[in-house]
């Protein structure tokens, strides 16, 4: 076990992944946000990368280079780093070791972050009542201005990012229209140049107290499938 200072959400995101053999993950403890290595059953802490306490981490893993977003309402950050094969840990990116601070919308609950087949990274995280993305290239120390995909969403609902089949898409609950929007964005095209949004499973929004929620996760299979796990009202 490990003893953190904050919970362990957003649900979009993902603070734990697999390298050399081993498994990771970012969490807090009264010391700042540390990455932690699985040793048999116990948890070594192998690098402080924030004074923070409490933090929500969204871990990218690239190769031997794990991108993190560390998600703080408004004023959040990025930190990426290296593994060390000699000394089986981690350290900083000698590409960029610096924390790169990301300033997100008003009324943001959670962001999330992928890498598309071009390099290119990409948040999106929701406002008070639009799903916005933003996106930087490598090494992913300045990013664009907000651009909104979709409007009219609840100050509760949230969003999340992936990459797919050539093309970044992103999945965001509406609680007001009780559906799931999704819209995806080809690799190398305008950055503002997005999908229709394809209303995901609507024909099977006839359900209960309405069918969106605010709580999504991500996964992609190896030809291209995104697989949502969603919560209905």
């Amino acid at each position: 076990a490990i003893s953190v200072t904050t919970n362990t959400g957003e649900k979009p995101q993902s603070k734990v992944w697999t390298y050399a053999g081993r498994w990771w993950a970012v969490m807090p403890n009264s010391s700042g946000t540390q990455i932690w290595r699985l040793d048999g059953t116990t948890w070594t802490s192998v690098l402080n990368i924030a004074a923070s306490t409490s933090t929500f981490a969204d871990c990218k893993v690239i190769g031997n280079v794990t991108h993190i977003l560390l998600y703080q309402g408004t004023s959040s950050s990025l930190v990426s780093v290296e593994y060390v094969p000699a000394t089986t840990t981690y350290q900083l990116w000698a590409t960029r070791t610096a924390t790169v601070g990301i300033t997100l919308d008003a009324g943001v609950e959670t962001a999330t972050i992928d890498i598309d087949g071009n390099g290119r990274m990409w948040l999106a995280s929701p406002g008070t009542t639009a799903i916005n993305v933003r996106w930087s290239d490598s090494p992913y120390s300045s990013w664009s201005s907000p651009i909104t995909i979709a409007t009219g969403v609840n100050d509760d609902d949230l969003c999340a990012v992936t990459a797919f089949a050539g093309k970044i898409g992103v999945l965001w609950s509406n609680q007001n229209t009780q559906r799931f929007g999704f819209k995806y964005h080809v690799d190398g095209a305008d950055p503002a140049t997005w999908s229709a949004d394809e209303v995901p499973a609507s024909q099977s929004a006839i359900i209960g107290s309405g069918m969106a929620d605010d709580h999504i996760n991500l996964a992609v299979a190896s030809d291209g499938t995104i697989y949502a796990a969603v919560k209905t009202s």
